[in-house]
């Protein structure tokens, strides 16, 4: 879907998609549409987080990660990575306090950005968005919970096989499972999703294609053998970092 692709009509299709804007009535969503501006961020592009307090993104295309970094190390740490259909930033959607975080584009994207009240008007007042609002929180919600117990109770090889698995998407019919989402992110990124590090998320991922568990190419992420990694998924190696 390129840029100069997206008339009124696509965008409606793209997010009619999405969990969130699945229920919406479509007169208000092509309204929204219709009234809303684009915004279009490049890769590798860093968004001031304090547009949030005033303006709402809903991602048409693309991805993100938020992150957090610690300023004495520069360490850092991805919260989530959102695409097409998910809102940013809901946090200060919810409460109206900037949100200290900082969002990297990770490929080219294009956003509706909505004034924050509107959007808030929009919860408020429409019981077909709010249907699938609340889930889509409450999803983001278990998200954390899972990625802090990982973070406690699980050493990194375990992390990463749960972070593979579920962007696992299974396939019966071949023998190689596609990943989505995080096939495309480097080994830096990965690491910020599991709280470790470059170079351990490097020997890992050789470790699971010794194993002929995944494969694992430029721009290419696939599991050979399911079971294993499931397996994966519930030992303890003992690394933790």
């Amino acid at each position: 879907m390129d840029d100069d692709t997206l008339s009124h009509e696509v965008i409606f299709n793209t997010l009619k998609q999405t969990y969130l804007f699945k229920n919406i009535d479509n007169k208000v969503l092509m309204r929204m549409i219709e009234t809303y501006p684009l915004q279009k961020w490049s890769k590798n592009e860093t968004i001031d987080n304090t547009l949030c307090l005033k303006q709402c993104f809903i991602l048409i295309k693309g991805c993100m990660k938020i992150t957090k970094i610690d300023p004495k190390t520069g360490r850092s740490i991805t919260l989530f990575i959102l695409q097409k259909g998910d809102l940013y930033d809901f946090f200060t959607l919810l409460d109206g306090k900037e949100h200290i975080s900082f969002p990297v584009i990770l490929e080219n994207s294009v956003a509706l950005k909505v004034p924050i009240e509107d959007m808030r008007i929009l919860i408020e007042s429409n019981y077909e968005f709010n249907i699938s609002f609340l889930p889509y929180l409450g999803s983001k919600m278990r998200d954390l919970e899972e990625f802090g117990e990982s973070l406690v109770f699980d050493d990194t090889a375990t992390r990463l096989s749960k972070l593979i698995l579920k962007h696992t998407s299974p396939n019966k019919d071949k023998n190689h499972h596609p990943v989505k989402l995080i096939n495309k992110l480097s080994h830096e990124s990965i690491a910020e999703m599991i709280g470790s590090v470059r170079s351990v998320i490097t020997t890992q991922m050789s470790k699971l294609k010794e194993e002929d568990i995944i494969i694992s190419k430029r721009g290419h992420l696939a599991v050979k053998e399911l079971e294993k990694l499931i397996k994966k998924c519930d030992i303890f190696l003992g690394d933790n970092l």
